[in-house]
This record gives structure tokens, sequence and C-alpha cells, in this order.
């Protein structure tokens, strides 16, 4: 948990503290978004040459500052171009999910489809139409949180300073995309307990099952207290 808190303080509070300090300092705000934005780089870097272990929420942010930095070429110094170089992502994947519910293909059961092809409780599953059901509900859902998402960071962007947009742009995401997966898991939790489904890798015990282990165990106490009597009994005779 200390490590995660590090990571998240890092890639979103970092640029933003980054851009504030420096950005006095320098005619080119584009130049001070580029030295804040290259915060999670070198942090990601730092933690690959220290432990040789890459940080998943580094590397995105390393990818996107590359591509962002192609894209500022490629529109001549855009620096609201720059500004959204991660979300511009996040929205088009969450369009991807919503177009793919609307050509009844969803994404979420499609990988479920390829994960079947390689385990066989995966395969069971995905034979389910309650999995389909929730598969589908769960694809749009992160369609929507995506884009929803991308749409207010692009408003925040629009309507903001670079210094106002960088500082509230973590916290923002982190309630819209943070919050909004948390209640679709626990939404998931609660339809694969309803259902009495089980992800693959686990074992499921139906009620009566659970009924029947309990009546032998109850059943094996009092044959052992029966023995145990008898044994008492005896030794009392003797």
């Amino acid at each position: 948990m200390p490590a995660l808190l590090i990571r998240l303080v890092v890639n979103l509070a970092g640029p933003a503290l980054a851009y504030a300090l420096i950005r006095p300092h320098l005619h080119s705000g584009i130049t001070a978004l580029f030295a804040g934005a290259a915060v999670p780089v070198a942090y990601t870097a730092g933690i690959w040459l220290w432990r040789r272990r890459l940080d998943a929420i580094g590397v995105f942010a390393t990818v996107c500052f590359a591509i962002g930095l192609l894209l500022v070429v490629a529109t001549g110094g855009n620096e609201l171009v720059f500004k959204l170089r991660e979300d511009i992502w996040s929205g088009l994947l969450g369009l991807a999910c919503l177009i793919s519910i609307a050509v009844r293909r969803p994404l979420f059961v499609l990988v479920l489809r390829l994960a079947a092809r390689r385990n066989t409780d995966s395969a069971q599953l995905a034979g389910s139409p309650e999995v389909r059901r929730i598969s589908t509900v769960t694809t749009g859902a992160i369609g929507v949180i995506l884009l929803v998402h991308a749409l207010v960071i692009v408003a925040l962007a629009l309507t903001t300073s670079t210094t106002t947009f960088l500082a509230l742009k973590g916290v923002l995401s982190l309630a819209i995309v943070g919050g909004g997966v948390a209640a679709l898991v626990l939404w998931i939790r609660h339809e694969l307990i309803s259902q009495q489904l089980t992800p693959p890798g686990m074992t499921r015990t139906s009620p009566s099952r659970k009924k029947d282990d309990h009546a032998h165990r109850h059943n094996s106490q009092n044959r052992h207290h029966q023995r145990a009597g008898r044994r008492r009994a005896a030794r009392r005779a003797g």
C-alpha cells in the first residue's frame, strides 16, 4: 500500500508541483509542461535502474509522454494537445467499449472468450448467459466511466489555466475512474455471489454440499463422543 501511494503521488501530484515551481522561471509554458511531465518518467527510470522492475503506472505515463512530444511536434507546439496526451486514449477506449455493445460484440465478452481458449474454467464461465450479461454490463460501465472522464478532463483543460488544470486533473481522474471502477467491482462481486458463479481458479460449494458436510462433521463428533463414553464406562466397570 505505501508503494502504491508513492506511485500515485509521483504520477498525479508530481507534474503539477514541478510545473508550479518551474513555470515562473521560464518564458515558455510548454517547456514547463515538459519538465513537469518528465517527473513520472524520471521516477520510472530510477525504479528500473535500482530494482530492475517496471512500474505499470509509470510506464503508461512514459509512453504517453513520448506520444505527447510527437503530437506537439506534429501540431507545431500545441500546448492543449500535450495536456490531453493521456486522456485522448482513455476517451477512445471508452468509445470503443460503447461501440462494441452497439454492434453486440462487447469487448469484455471477447476477452473472456480468448481466455477460455487457454483455461477450461474460463470456458465454462464464458458459456454462461449470466456471465455474458455481467460482461456486457461491465463493458458498458467501463465505456461510460472512461468517456465521462475524458470529457470532464477536456472541459477542464479548455476552461481553466494550466496550473489549475494540473492541480485538479489528478483528483478528478481518481474520483471518476477510481470511484467508478470500485463501484463496478462491488457490483460484479454481488452478481457473482447472487448467481452462485465462481471465478476461474476457485471452487464453489453448493448449499446442499455444505449441509452434507455439516451433517458429516456432526455425526463424526457424535461417534467420537459415544466411543469416549464407552471407554470411560468400561474403565469404571473394570
